[in-house]
């Protein structure tokens, strides 16, 4: 156990080491730094800390389910209009989590990251002023209870969007395979580490170039 527990901080020490010499380049290589992530979860939020930008979307530290993901997308001015977060106080969705579950409209959203419902409003709505409306790309993924349909609806958003998913999927183009999660019914948490070269799953995709709009 204790050998164990050795291994895996010096595996942390070498990955956190390695991840900041990606991450310099990743930088370096980035030529855009106002933009604004839509993300299903907490991937945008960690893609613009490792790129050390401001945040200019509200969608951080928090994630929705996948039907109410694609309303937001498909409605964003309408969405971003909505000033006050609701409390969710229904029980079978709140189950035990001891996190805020609110809804935004009709969306629920849940606000792993925050301790009350007004710390995520105030956040939500002072990031949502930052929106850089020319420059929006959206992030998804097929956790969630992710459909068919709602990937055909995913397809057909007019901003630059990836999807990423625990198969190949060729019928939708803008969805991009991450291997290591064939034998899941979803990726996993993609920002998430177990290795040593300071990358994680979401590596698999060159985001740098995406946001930069070369892809």
């Amino acid at each position: 156990m204790i050998i164990k527990k050795v291994m895996v901080r010096l595996r942390n020490t070498v990955w956190n080491y390695k991840h900041k010499k990606i991450s310099r380049k990743n930088r370096e290589r980035l030529n855009c730094d106002d933009v604004t992530i839509i993300s299903t979860n907490c991937t945008g939020g960690i893609l613009y800390h490792d790129l050390g930008l401001e945040f200019k979307s509200p969608t951080v530290n928090l994630f929705f389910r996948a039907q109410d993901f694609i309303k937001l997308c498909e409605n964003i001015e309408y969405y971003m209009s909505i000033d006050k977060f609701v409390e969710c106080t229904d029980k079978e969705i709140i189950g035990d989590r001891e996190y805020p579950v609110v809804y935004l409209g009709d969306l629920l959203v849940f606000c792993v990251h925050y301790d009350t419902v007004e710390e995520a409003e105030r956040k939500w709505n002072s990031r949502k002023q930052r929106i850089n409306w020319e420059h929006i790309v959206i992030i998804n993924c097929d956790r969630e209870g992710m459909t068919e349909e709602v990937k055909d609806r995913f397809e057909a958003l007019p901003y630059r969007k990836v999807m990423f998913v625990h198969k190949p999927d060729k019928r939708h183009p803008s969805c991009f395979y991450i291997k290591g999660y064939e034998n899941q019914e979803s990726v996993g948490i993609i920002t998430d580490h177990n290795t040593w070269d300071g990358k994680r799953p979401v590596d698999q995709f060159d985001w740098v170039k995406f946001i930069n709009g070369d892809s």
